[in-house]
Formats: structure tokens, sequence, C-alpha cells
């Protein structure tokens, strides 16, 4: 092609593109008017007292994250829990709140404050009020149960349909699994993209040649951007894109080029990504009309602090993370038994296939292995809300497997390519030997948090400026993330409280706590970086300074050590009766029993054969001098 040629073709690019932009702006703008109108439309609908009593009648009972087979249960450790079908109910509240909201404000400024929660567009109202014009929260969670389950029925006649094959179908109801159904039946917060991702994924298969006609295919992801934004709370958004785009390129088969293929996902990606943070912007700028709020200012730096800018480590829940931890956290809730076993069954088929030499690699299976990255992706740049959030967030791994699992139905073949030598099997073995090695080794950067505390009866223990409490401490784990002793201020709440822990007169850790913190509350984690010598005896010094009037420490009653690590007790140098303190003590460490190690070994395994395979078709469209045409 000579380069007169090359200049119109990238001039015609460059209009396509200007063109496509100048439209999304104004179909932001328009579909930004007509969200507006609708929340507002849907505020002039009134509300009916009894159905709001019983809805917040039944939703008191529920506590804060209960487990779907545990719904009426308080217990405030599921949210911080690995459970399978933890759900939100706190958010949930908030959309109770806001969809029978009867504030004084005009319909329009309720429409855009939102309880001055106003930087989510909060387009559940409009859909969610009318309904509870009829029926309550509870027969609303039933009515929800159904259609998601009707539903997920039609999602999988589509698969049929457009595949015929039962790997595919497979591949749908075990990518079903992962999003933990259940829960997402009874959850007005997890909705949303369950229905954006099952109604898209539908179209997407059904009205193929229709979307993949001129440029509809990237508005399609605009539009499916924009309804994310306007209905989601920032839940597992991705899924919204990779559903649609993963059914619409298998269901258009050999209809595209492999080229096309690649096109689809950058200009998809771009295309949703544009409708979605658009729609946001949309949101803040109608906002800023109507209330006359600075909730541009507001959205802004809440993004920056989604995107991570609050620093690479910091605490939560008085642990601290990194990116690192936020992956193995999220996926920590894909370790349950009935998750383990669905994985494992398809990392064996892919492995089978392997070894067995019937695996045919096309194309577009690079474009499937680009899908497994959208999900670590996605937790390594938001990771200050996939860090806080993972008992929804972890969803957004959904991405990843479902690309994993078409990147397996799209690979395996029915026939063997011939009986293999020796050599080539050798070679085969030697390539999943150094998967798994390297599985190995990133699963020693998966560590866990094991919490150990004790808050019971208890007497206190008065210690003024000039006294040193010591305490006998063996930690049973050698890294210390959390600590934190029961204190009660005296008459002050000046000063220090100073807690050394000492392996003779050597120093090996230190924390020093403003006294200040303990005013509202004896128990509050602190922060630390201990690392000591699991099992070995040191002495815990504690004391104060610029406090004259003292604390109280809250101690046991003697006789009473619940947690083992402390022994003896010391006021001084004279031995107290036989009592150890009220703490808590946050360890982490690779906690994981040999099974799930070995099982992260092999996700990491099969998750990196997975790109050797593609990489390796990729260097083979490249030897053959199409890879240009590939990509271009």
């Amino acid at each position: 092609m000579n380069t007169k040629e090359n200049h119109k073709k990238t001039k015609e690019m460059v209009k396509n593109i200007s063109g496509f932009c100048i439209k999304s702006i104004g179909l932001l703008a328009g579909i930004g008017v007509l969200g507006i109108l609708l929340l507002a439309l849907a505020y002039t609908i009134p509300v009916k007292q009894e159905l709001k009593e019983s809805t917040f009648a039944y939703s008191s009972h529920m506590g804060w994250a209960p487990l779907v087979n545990n719904r009426y249960s308080d217990y405030d450790s599921f949210f911080k829990s690995y459970e399978p079908g933890v759900l939100d109910d706190a958010t949930d509240l908030i959309i109770l709140n806001n969809a029978f909201d009867e504030g004084e404000e005009n319909v329009f400024e309720r429409a855009a404050d939102m309880n001055n929660y106003g930087r989510y567009w909060h387009g559940y109202v409009s859909v969610l009020r009318p309904i509870f014009y009829f029926i309550d929260y509870w027969d609303y969670l039933l009515l929800n149960s159904y259609l998601q389950l009707f539903l997920m029925g039609c999602a999988a006649y589509g698969v049929y349909k457009v595949t015929k094959k039962r790997r595919y179908l497979l591949a749908f109801g075990s990518s079903c699994i992962f999003l933990t159904p259940a829960a997402t039946a009874l959850s007005l917060q997890y909705s949303p993209v369950f229905y954006i991702s099952m109604l898209g994924s539908l179209f997407c298969m059904l009205k193929t040649e229709w979307i993949l006609q001129k440029q509809r295919r990237y508005y399609t992801f605009l539009v499916l951007g924009i309804l994310t934004c306007y209905f989601d709370l920032l839940t597992y958004p991705l899924l919204s894109f990779a559903f649609p785009f993963c059914w619409l390129l298998v269901a258009a088969g050999d209809k595209i080029k492999p080229k096309e293929q690649f096109q689809l996902l950058i200009g998809g990606g771009m295309s949703f990504i544009l409708g979605y943070g658009g729609f946001f912007v949309t949101k803040w700028l109608i906002q800023a009309v109507i209330c006359g709020k600075e909730i541009l200012a507001d959205g802004v730096s809440n993004m920056l602090v989604r995107l991570g800018s609050a620093g690479e480590d910091y605490m939560l829940m008085h642990q601290n993370y990194c990116r690192i931890d936020t992956l193995y956290n999220n996926f920590r809730h894909y370790l349950f038994p009935a998750f383990v076993f669905v994985l494992a069954v398809w990392m064996a088929v892919l492995i089978y296939n392997y070894l067995r030499g019937s695996l045919v690699l096309r194309a577009e299976q690079i474009i499937f292995a680009a899908v497994t990255l959208t999900s670590p992706a996605w937790y390594l740049i938001l990771n200050n809300h996939t860090t806080i959030h993972h008992l929804f967030t972890h969803r957004i791994y959904g991405a990843s497997i479902l690309g994993f699992m078409l990147f397996v139905c799209g690979s395996v073949s029915e026939s063997v390519c011939g009986r293999l030598s020796i050599g080539i099997y050798i070679k085969k073995m030697t390539v999943l030997i150094i998967c798994f090695g390297v599985g190995v080794c990133a699963s020693r950067l998966a560590k866990e948090d094991w919490s150990t505390i004790h808050g019971g009866e208890n007497t206190e223990l008065l210690l003024v400026e000039g006294d040193v409490l010591e305490f006998e401490f063996s930690p049973s784990i050698e890294t210390i993330k959390g600590f934190t002793f029961c204190i009660s201020p005296n008459t002050s709440t000046d000063g220090y409280i100073y807690i050394d822990i000492c392996d003779g007169d050597e120093v090996c850790a230190n924390q020093s706590i403003p006294i200040e913190q303990y005013k509202e509350s004896v128990f509050v984690f602190q922060l630390t970086d201990w690392n000591l010598q699991a099992g070995k005896t040191y002495m815990m010094k504690t004391y104060i300074k610029d406090n004259p009037a003292g604390i109280r420490i809250l101690v046991t009653p003697e006789g009473d050590k619940p947690q083992t690590e402390y022994g003896r007790a010391y006021l001084n140098q004279e031995q107290l009766g036989d009592i150890a303190p009220l703490s808590g003590i946050v360890y982490r460490g690779h906690l994981q029993t040999i099974p799930i190690k070995l099982f992260l070994a092999g996700c990491v395994g099969v998750f990196l054969l997975v790109w050797i395979l593609a990489i390796s078709t990729g260097w083979k469209i490249h030897r053959d001098g199409t890879l240009m045409e590939f990509l271009l």
C-alpha cells in the first residue's frame, strides 16, 4: 500500500472517530436529560405508607451484611468475610431510602441530589419507585428472583441457538455460577449489572448481524456503559462490557475477520469507557446546574481515591493492603468448594487437550485471552474500591473466567492431531511444569489475615506516668499487621501510650498511640508492621507519657487467659497475678491449606499457559506475515 493510500485511510479513520465522539457527546447529553426527567417523574409518584412500613420493617431484620441462607441474622462479621452469597443490605437500605424518599425539595432537586449522594445517578429509582407503589420490598425480591431465573434461561437459549454446541452452554452456565445468582436475586445492589449483562448478551446474540453493521457495534457498547452508570452503584460493572462482548464475538464467528475482532475489543472497550465515564460527568454537570453544588469537585476527588491515589498501602478494617493483596482478596471468594470444582474441571479440560494435542488455536483466541486480563487490570486500577468492597467486587473476576472458558471452548477440537512424539510430549510437560512452578511462586504472594480478639469480662489496671507494665508475649505468626489494647482514659486524653516489643534489651518493634483515639471507644485497632519470630517469647512493655492522670488498661480476671500469646505480667518489675490484657491482634501470613495453595498455583499456571498458547498463535500469525493485517 503506497503512502497516498495510507494517508487517505488515516484521514478517513480520524474522520470516523471524530464523528463518533461528537455524536457520542450528543447522545450523552440527550440521555442525561432523559435520565433526570425519568427520575423526576418517578418522584411524582406518591408513596403508599403501608408498603413503606412493611418494607422497612422487613429491612430492619436483615442486619448489615447477612448471608443468603441466614437472612435474618445480624452478623456484621459477614461484611468482612469471604463467604459465598454475602449480601450488601447496608447499600440496599440506601437504595430503599432513595426509592421511598418524601423530601420537601422539588422533584428535580431530589432526582439530582439523592440525599447528598449525588455523584451517582441512582437510576434504579426510576424503576423501583413505580414498582413499590404496588408491592413491597419482600414481594419485589421474590419477583426479582423469578425474573433473573427466566432471563438466565433466555440467555442460555440464545447461546445454544447461535453455537449449537453444548460446551458453550456449559460455559454460560458456569459463568452464572460464579455470579452467585442466589445473592443477586435477593439484592437491590447486585441486580442492575446482572440485568444489563444478561440482556446485553442476549441482544448481542440475537441481533448480531444488525449490530455489526457500520458503527452500531461501538454505539452498542456506548449505550451499555451509559446504562451501567445510570443504574449501578459501582458494583461489578466490567461484566456489563465483558459478557455482551464475549457472546457477540462467539455469535459473530466467521462473520468478522480477525482484525475486526481486535478492533471490536479496543473500540468496544473505549466506547464502553466513554459511555460509563462520560455519563458520570454528565450527571455532575446536570446536578451542578440544578442544585448549584460543587458536585464536580466531589466527583473528581472520589474518582481519584477509587483509582488508588490514596496510596499503595492504607488502613482498611484494621489492616493494610497493597495492589497485589487486592487481587487475592477478591479471588478468595472463589475458594469455596463449588467454585473450586467448576474452575478445576475447566482447567483440567484445557490441560488434557493440550497434552493430547487436540487444541486448535485461531486468531480470535488471542481476543479471549485478552479478556482474561481485564479483571486483574480493573482490580489494579481501582485498587481502593475493590479492596474495601470485595464482598461484591469479586464478581469482576467473572469477566476473566468467562474469557478463559470461551478460550477453552474455541480451542478444543474433537479430533486429535495424530500420535505425539516423545519429544513433543516432553516439551509439553516441560511447559506445564514451568507454568506450575511459576504458579507456586506467585501463590506465595497470597497472604491472609487472621484475627484473635478478646473483649470479655475484665477488671481495670491503672497505669500512670512512670509506670511500666510488661507482659510475656509469644506471637503465633511472625507478621503482625494490627494490634490494640483495650484502654480507657482516666480523666484526660492527653499524651501517648507506648508499646515496645523487646528481646532482652533490644527493642524489636514498637508503637506509639495518641490516647485521644480512645476517647470514644476502648477498642481501637492500630495499624502495625511488626515482624517477629513465631513462638518466641518477648517482653511487651507498655508505658505512657504526657498524661499525669494516667489510663486504665482492661485486663482479664485472674486465671482467665483466653489468648495464648500472653504469659506472666509485671508492673514496675513486680510480678502480678495470672492476668492478661484484653487485646486484638491481626496476623498476616500464608494461612491457606495445602489443597488451596495447590489450587492457587494451578490457577496462575493455567493462566500462564493460556497466554503462552495465545502468544504462540500470535507468533505464527507474525511468521505468516499477517500480523499487521490482524492488528490494523
